[in-house]
């Protein structure tokens, strides 16, 4: 059955199938507001629905993808479930439905969240362990949910991970830091580009949500249209690459929201080359980078549980903390 169908939504919505590359300007008008109302201002833009949605895993588009309309035939939401087959040999079924801030509320999000659950059912019974996974804007730790994560905690769901995004509201004293003796920073060849993404992800195994990458995985990341190795900090030791920040500019984004923001992201090391200033270094230098092409504040996501450390890294770096995201599980029974 497809995921429309299971959608039972009250007037004046309407659930339908996904029509493929000419829905993605009304889902990214979705994302994008939808981004905005939670606190996070990265813009999508239609050329990286393209690219993300050309390289999809774990999610059949024709079959798993549904778009909400109103009445008069205007997108107010959609949802894009997928599974996550974890190292661990567990399968996360994983809920996401941007709605638009002016449709957000209770009963609608939590039809398409159950919507999702009954969808995803036959993954999570064709695997001995299972459960289903959300993520939602939270105040922190300790503090009272609000909207989605609250509506989340009614639903059963409980917060398992914390998420944090960090902020460098200037990119004014910047620290000089040295990569520690027998480690070089190399420019990125484009032969490179596909190996670099394979150390990065490999970095990861072991972390509560690492699971294997597929070639259509590394294929999005190298398709998305904001990717710029020029903008690449990647640190070698001989032969070996040891640790990597690959930040980028979204120019669509700045323009619209009136800042010079840039990405310090997709951040790893090498296990064997952790808690030697490696990451640090090349963020610094990142920071340089992006302050020399005209940047003045830079952003990045964390998981604070990283066990690298790396939350206590980046702070020391002038990031500040700009929100929590929760990352909630619930049993499957």
């Amino acid at each position: 059955m497809h995921l429309a169908d299971r959608i039972n939504l009250p007037a004046p919505y309407l659930a339908r199938p996904y029509r493929g590359i000419a829905d993605h300007p009304a889902m990214t008008a979705v994302l994008a507001a939808y981004r905005e109302h939670i606190g996070d201002p990265e813009l999508p833009t239609v050329e990286s629905f393209d690219a993300r949605y050309a390289h999809l895993t774990a999610c059949d588009p024709d079959n798993d993808i549904a778009l909400i309309d109103n009445v008069n035939g205007d997108t107010v939401a959609y949802c894009r479930p997928s599974r996550s087959d974890l190292e661990s040999g567990r399968r996360d079924c994983i809920m996401f439905a941007p709605v638009r801030p002016d449709h957000l509320g209770e009963p609608l999000f939590g039809r398409l969240v159950g919507a999702q659950e009954q969808h995803t059912r036959p993954w999570a019974d064709a695997v001995d362990h299972a459960r289903y996974r959300a993520y939602a804007v939270h105040p922190g730790p300790g503090d009272i949910p609000t909207e989605e994560a609250a509506w989340l905690e009614t639903m059963g769901y409980a917060a398992v991970e914390w998420e944090a995004s960090l902020v460098r509201p200037h990119l004014d004293d910047i620290p000089e830091r040295q990569l520690p003796a027998g480690v070089d920073l190399r420019p990125v060849q484009p032969d490179q580009v596909r190996t670099i993404w394979e150390v990065h992800f490999e970095a990861f195994r072991g972390e509560w949500d690492f699971e294997e990458p597929e070639p259509d995985d590394i294929d999005a990341r190298i398709a998305d249209p904001h990717s710029d190795p020029t903008l690449w900090k990647v640190a070698w030791a001989g032969d070996q690459i040891v640790g990597q920040v690959k930040s980028f500019i979204n120019a669509d984004e700045n323009a619209d929201r009136g800042y010079l923001r840039g990405y310090t992201e997709n951040i790893s090391t090498h296990k064997d080359w952790r808690n030697r200033g490696i990451a640090g270094t090349l963020l610094a230098m990142s920071l340089q980078e992006l302050r020399d092409r005209g940047m003045t504040e830079a952003t990045l996501g964390v998981d604070t549980n990283n066990p690298g450390g790396a939350f206590e890294v980046y702070t020391s770096l002038g990031f500040e903390l700009e929100r929590y995201e929760a990352v909630y599980a619930k049993p499957i029974s």
